[in-house]
């Protein structure tokens, strides 16, 4: 956890942090090119989007700061609002070499743009009112061609508020803008699901974009735009944020982990978004203690290992540079959307919140679930780690280029990382059902859930695809205790195939330092670095075997450069086909031993050594 100095800002643990990320940016600052010079991947926008992306994303950071801190900042923060300052002033000027050019129809100007008069709002009196008026006149002259441009029907919306709302703020708006501001909010409000969840318009997925767009946008958007906070509107998006963080919150382990789950891993502790604005607004219904120490243990966890560049920017990647996580539009630059982990600095140094000591590990990470059933996710936390299991979560056709794995698995377990796919294996078996058609695997795309129980859900869904005939519909229950899941598949194929169940990914630093543990016919165990990936048949399986990576093929673990993952086999002829089986992951010990089958019971009854007896299908 981050350390509480010994000074009388109470808030300094947090300041200091910022500056540790900032300090290597203001250091490359360009102004005559209106970037800062991050060389590394480029994106599948162009040139001119990445060199925004390179000044706005960092600029969230510094304005948040800046917001927070206003006359004590720094001395050395004189110069970098020189220098930024000039940057949007060249950026913005069409007569200046270094021009960012308009915002186009689909283009990624108007989400930088949207991020962009955030910031200037954050820190509005600090730095916006002290530029000269011709460079506000220009950057709003800028501003105004992304008025009316078609933008992707999803969170992206929001973008197109910020940026209406700061120009009618500056006496620049037009007798339309209200109506497109309501109208795009009234969109962005039929995209609410229940337990104050979103699904991304036309991406379909509904993960950690709640937290770092749809919550962190329209709380903002209340605090710093919305004439009448009473208003049955700004109730919409503070109420529901109020019911999202009251479960998402058990997304964060002990270690200050969390799932690898979803579009934009490399956004990091983007996750802890929310918080800041919930609690400007006085809506996190999670106590200022509990957010305390899920802040500082999430940064920390992050902060503390191989995120940074020999230059000290953030790499791409989660726990250490791994490119294979990006997505088609990640620039070196688009991991400081991480800078929304910031937004406790939204709050004033005055504020209640910084007096707060951290809550105890045993209060903040106490085991819990929560289910978001109109989405089909259940989050929950057990022996300080945290799964998400996934029963509804869509790959849409136009998310399949962000790898459907990302979506995909029955579960993501923030200790076990997961794998991502590749060309050659787009749909790895780690907890994943994969259907064989004739050599060529299959995985799920859209999963329907069916049922939510105390500790256990049902869903539906076909392993296939849109261009192939064959394939396997799939009805699967899912049960835990601990670290144990029971998941249970009745199968129907169009054709023989064969069926393939992962366990979760074991992550590992060498190729060959995995052990393998046979311990009951049909149970398979791996294990390296005290801890063990295990599954166990209970019926419908006929083999086991290891899915590991080679010493030099490419990397495809989240969390490790290496990865072994244990699996069930059997052939399924046409029609239907019963397969259960027990998953473990978890330290060593008595806890990953194998579960007793008592036969002399009707129906499945389950003893352990260290759990009590589990009959997994009596709900």
């Amino acid at each position: 956890m981050i350390a509480q100095p010994e000074t009388t800002t109470r808030s300094q643990w947090l300041t200091d942090a910022a500056l540790k990320l900032l300090r290597p940016l203001m250091g490359v600052i360009e102004p005559t090119e209106a970037k800062l010079a991050l060389h590394g991947r480029a994106s599948d926008h162009d040139a001119r989007a990445d060199r925004l992306e390179s000044f706005a994303r960092p600029f969230h950071l510094y304005a948040l700061l800046l917001g927070h801190l206003g006359n004590d900042m720094p001395e050395e923060a004189a110069s970098w609002h020189r220098d930024l300052a000039q940057c949007l002033d060249n950026g913005t000027n069409p007569q200046h070499p270094a021009y960012w050019g308009p915002s186009t129809n689909f283009h990624q100007h108007v989400v930088e743009m949207g991020l962009l008069v955030l910031s200037l709002e954050i820190c509005r009196e600090h730095f916006w009112e002290q530029l000269p008026s011709a460079v506000q006149q220009r950057a709003l002259d800028w501003l105004e061609t992304a008025r009316s441009v078609a933008m992707h029907w999803n969170n992206h919306l929001f973008f197109g508020v910020f940026t209406l709302e700061f120009l009618i703020r500056e006496g620049r708006g037009t007798a339309c803008d209200r109506a497109l501001i309501d109208g795009w909010l009234r969109e962005l409000e039929t995209m609410s699901r229940d337990e104050g969840w979103f699904r991304d318009g036309l991406n379909d997925s509904a993960d950690y974009y709640n937290a770092y767009a749809f919550h962190y946008y329209g709380l903002n958007w209340v605090r710093f735009f919305c004439n009448d906070p009473q208003s049955t509107r700004a109730e919409f998006w503070t109420s529901r944020a109020e019911q999202f963080l009251q479960g998402f919150h058990h997304v964060f382990a002990s270690d200050g982990g969390a799932p690898n789950f979803g579009r934009s891993q490399t956004y990091r502790f983007a996750l802890l978004a929310p918080f800041g604005p919930a609690l400007a607004l006085e809506r996190c219904p999670i106590p200022a203690a509990t957010v305390r120490r899920l802040a500082s243990d999430h940064l920390s966890f992050f902060l503390e290992k191989e995120i940074f560049t020999p230059e000290g920017w953030l790499n791409i990647g989660w726990t250490d540079e791994n490119p294979a996580i990006a997505e088609s539009y990640s620039c070196v630059s688009s991991s400081y959307w991480a800078a929304k982990g910031f937004s406790l600095l939204l709050l004033p140094p005055e504020h209640a919140f910084w007096a707060a000591e951290p809550a105890s590990a045993e209060v903040t990470y106490a085991d819990e679930h929560s289910h978001a059933t109109s989405v089909g996710l259940t989050i929950r936390r057990f022996s300080g780690d945290t799964e998400i299991i996934n029963t509804g979560s869509a790959v849409s056709l136009m998310n399949l280029r962000y790898f459907a794995s990302k979506w995909s698995k029955l579960a993501y377990r923030a200790s076990a990382g997961t794998i991502l796919p590749d060309a050659e294996n787009p749909f790895p078996a780690d907890m994943s059902l994969v259907a064989e058609f004739d050599g060529k695997r299959f995985g799920r795309h859209i999963t329907y859930p069916t049922e939510f129980g105390e500790n256990y859900v049902r869903c539906t869904y076909t392993l296939g695809e849109k261009t192939h005939d064959n394939m396997a519909a799939v009805e699967t229950f899912i049960a835990w205790k601990d670290r144990w899941l029971f998941v249970e598949h009745t199968v129907t194929a169009t054709a023989p195939c064969k069926l393939h169940q992962g366990g979760f990914s074991l992550g590992l630093y060498k190729a060959n330092e995995v052990q393998k543990d046979e311990p009951l016919s049909g149970c398979i165990g791996l294990s390296a670095n005290g801890r063990v990936s295990l599954i166990q048949s209970i019926c419908g399986y006929e083999q086991s075997m290891v899915s590991a990576s080679a010493a030099e093929d490419p990397r495809r673990h989240t969390l490790q450069r290496h990865h072994a993952v244990p699996v069930l086999s059997t052939l399924a002829s046409t029609g239907k086909i019963q397969l259960s089986c027990l998953i473990y992951f978890g330290p060593t010990g008595e806890p990953s031993l194998p579960w007793i089958i008592d036969s002399n019971r009707h129906e499945l009854c389950l003893a352990h050594p260290f759990y009590d007896d589990w009959s997994p299908r009596n709900v």
